[in-house]
């Protein structure tokens, strides 16, 4: 279906006015990132608000000013910058110049801007995938995910399938031909385990392929790799008259199964969505028909506390969920997702509550990490927040969801 607008004429007011405070507060703060020019937390996370905002609004000055970050982060690439990642480095930055480009934000030639990176991202992906390091965010499936963004380069193609190859190298096959991939849960301490998230885990993977099978890339391992993939995740569908989620957030001998919080980065939503565009690329309708199961039955869950909702961001937060229900709405058409859209925006609204913050907003690190912060970023800040919003008040396709495999 067309993106639809749920929240219509006075009804926008609160959000409208939100979005100018966010706006507001970007364009006083912004320059604090200095250096920090990845997607998920520097300028060009930023850049994308603008260019979304000066859409909604008809004003070109926003989206001069997401070209002037522009700028600001090709000056700091080309001061040798090197870090490659999807969340902060040059895969992300990679993939939101296609987005743009592709959604006729920007007039320009991707692989004149972009060719030159190729070569490097597919070394540092490799490096990654052959070291163990899967990552969607921090690892060789975000870069495959930049890869899958740049089709127009044939080389893409090859890049991809190199690392479909890599994945069934380093998945750990059962006897069912259920397929699971080992990595490390808690940093500090060297835990391992099998981790489900869409952030960090087997989710992304699971999402990665499917979007490879749709793309007829290296298609008869991807499509094993991805059966074997959800096959190992269902084993561990917990029980909801003991639980309140399906799935736990990972597998591991030292931790006792347990159910997950209501987020994004972990969790039945991540798992939930992500699981069923997947099931659409590759014509599933018993996965299709899970995920929505997995999906609504989320939107009773509605406490706070209980579910571990503590600020607003995209990550783990209020906005996340609003965001992650509208798509599910507008996938389904079902009336359930678009009341539990409203209901998160509107205690999305109402997190705008802190004191020398970005526009009321603070978001949640464990005191450990500094406790409330000022995030002006798209995963855990205010230009993620914003980005929500105008997919709740505009019938503008919120496509840069796409990084985030929510579409």
């Amino acid at each position: 279906m067309d993106w639809e607008i749920l929240v219509k004429d006075e009804k926008t007011k609160p959000y409208t006015e939100k979005l100018a405070e966010i706006s507001s507060v970007l364009l006083e703060n912004t320059g604090k990132l200095e250096n920090n020019i990845g997607l998920m937390g520097g300028k060009i996370g930023v850049a994308l608000f603008f260019f979304y905002y000066a859409r909604l609004l008809g004003e070109d000055k926003f989206a001069d000013f997401g070209v002037d970050l522009i700028s600001e982060i090709f000056d700091v690439i080309n001061n040798d910058f090197t870090y490659h990642t999807l969340a902060g480095g040059l895969a992300g930055i990679g993939w939101s110049i296609e987005l743009l480009a592709q959604n006729e934000f920007i007039d320009t030639d991707t692989n004149e801007v972009l060719e030159s990176l190729d070569p490097y991202l597919h070394k540092a992906m490799i490096f990654d995938i052959q070291g163990e390091n899967y990552d969607f965010l921090h690892g060789a499936v975000g870069n495959g995910t930049y890869f899958l963004s740049r089709l127009s380069n044939p080389q893409s193609k090859d890049y991809i399938s190199e690392l479909v190859d890599e994945l069934e190298k380093l998945s750990e096959k059962e006897e069912d031909d259920a397929r699971r991939w080992l990595s490390v849960l808690d940093r500090e301490s060297g835990k391992k385990g099998y981790n489900l998230s869409l952030s960090h885990g087997i989710a992304a993977i699971i999402a990665f392929l499917g979007k490879v099978v749709e793309a007829g890339i290296n298609k008869e391992k991807a499509l094993m790799l991805l059966n074997g993939a959800v096959q190992y995740m269902l084993k561990f569908k917990l029980d909801r008259e003991k639980f309140a989620s399906h799935f736990p957030s990972w597998i591991s001998e030292e931790d006792p199964l347990s159910q997950s919080r209501l987020a994004w980065c972990y969790g039945d939503l991540g798992i939930g969505i992500s699981l069923w565009h997947t099931a659409k690329s590759v014509g599933n309708k018993e996965w299709e028909k899970l995920a929505v199961e997995v999906l609504k039955d989320s939107t009773a869950r509605r406490d706070l506390k209980e579910n571990a909702v503590i600020d607003a961001g995209l990550c783990h937060g209020a906005a996340g969920l609003m965001h992650i229900y509208n798509r599910a709405y507008h996938y389904t058409g079902l009336d359930v997702f678009k009341d539990t859209t409203l209901y998160w925006a509107e205690q999305t609204l109402n997190m705008a509550r802190h004191e020398d913050s970005y526009a009321g907003y603070k978001a949640w690190h464990t005191e450990k990490y500094g406790g409330w912060q000022n995030e002006a970023g798209f995963l855990e800040g205010v230009a993620g927040i914003g980005l929500a919003f105008i997919s709740v008040i505009s019938d503008i396709d919120p496509a840069w969801d796409r990084c985030l495999f929510i579409s």
